[in-house]
């Protein structure tokens, strides 16, 4: 861990840090498409460092697509839904839900001409992977994006909470999973977002009736590519955004360096398109994944006057789980000192700090 005091020795070892994940060989995906389909692909995308999302994107309508199928036309079977929903989630779990919604629901991934094809993992994919079809651009970019977790207005704002009660987090999971369905009609009423309000709601119930029908035909097939996936996700996912918002600046917990804070160097960025630098999206959420930690550099100087948390070779959900065990001298370890005032802080103050920005944000 970077500890001098000397502003150009800690800024070294920013840049430093983020040139490990510059560097890094990207494993979002887990095989490369036969190589006469990669100059198609490549016309297709509207950017071409897009490649591993759209190669992410294809291993899995080429695998667990098939696999899924497959559940509803054989025998039921609990071990084999067990099975696939294990290896489904072991291999692309955390890829496709970083890439849905960090990415590509920020910047289209195929072309206008092609526009089509956007809609292959919003409505096709995501499903398999526990997110309803179509709601997320209501709940992430539209909802949680312009209201960077302020509460009320945030349905998915950490600031209530004391965020390292297990409790509260149970209350904030149950709440996403169970109440977001007619929140989110509220918050687009509300909003007079009135279009995107009949897409969310079209959206539901469709979903909610795909499923039913989907029960009463194949249960067991069901419960396992779908309804699991749903329990599973939203506890992956609401845990994810809990961790990311984990620590908030009270002085300042509208800022993107008060609510957020940054995983460098670490090895969960090369295969979620560098979904550590959380301070980075919520400054710019349209900022390309692979520019992520270069707008880091940049901005290095900005952290250390906000006073922004950084931590280092640790992912966010070490992070989270660090908070909950209580393990606050692993997670000073584990930070990269921005500048002052915490460069001349001792351990002791650090965690002080740290326990500060869990308590809850009263507005």
């Amino acid at each position: 861990m970077c500890r001098k005091t000397t502003i150009s020795t800690v800024d070294t070892c920013g840049q430093a840090a983020a040139l490990v994940d510059l560097s890094a060989k990207r494993s979002e995906y887990i095989f490369k498409p036969p190589e006469w389909t990669i100059c198609t692909i490549n016309c297709l995308l509207n950017d071409p460092r897009d490649e591993p999302v759209a190669y992410l994107f294809l291993n899995i309508l080429t695998l667990a697509v098939p696999a899924a199928a497959t559940l509803f036309l054989v025998p039921p079977s609990h071990v084999l839904g067990a099975v696939y929903l294990a290896t489904n989630y072991a291999l692309f779990i955390t890829r496709f839900l970083v890439a849905l919604l960090h990415v590509t629901e920020h910047r289209r991934l195929f072309k206008p001409e092609f526009n089509v094809l956007n809609y292959v993992a919003v409505h096709l994919l995501a499903p398999l992977y526990g997110v309803p079809s179509g709601l997320y651009t209501l709940h992430h970019r539209v909802m949680h994006h312009a209201e960077g977790n302020n509460a009320p207005y945030d349905l998915s704002s950490t600031e209530p909470y004391q965020r390292n009660n297990l409790f509260h987090f149970l209350v904030y999971w149950f709440r996403h999973a169970v109440g977001a369905w007619v929140e989110l009609l509220v918050y687009a009423l509300r909003r007079r977002r009135f279009l995107l309000l009949g897409e969310c709601l079209c959206m539901e119930s469709a979903y909610i009736l795909a499923v039913y029908m989907l029960w009463q035909w194949r249960p067991v097939a069901t419960l396992w590519t779908l309804v699991l996936p749903y329990c599973l996700s939203s506890l992956a996912l609401m845990f994810g955004n809990w961790s990311q918002h984990i620590f908030i600046n009270p002085d300042n917990p509208s800022s993107a360096y008060g609510m957020a804070y940054n995983c460098v160097a670490c090895p969960d960025n090369a295969i979620t398109f560098n979904d550590g630098y959380h301070i980075q999206h919520h400054l710019n959420s349209k900022s390309h994944w692979s520019e992520l930690p270069t707008r880091f550099q940049d901005t290095f100087d900005e952290h250390a006057r906000q006073q922004a948390l950084v931590f280092q070779k640790i992912g966010v959900f070490e992070v989270g789980l660090a908070v909950f065990l209580g393990r606050f001298d692993f997670l000073v370890q584990h930070m990269l000192i921005c500048g002052q005032p915490f460069a001349s802080m001792d351990r002791e103050l650090l965690v002080g700090v740290l326990k500060s920005r869990l308590k809850p944000i009263y507005r």
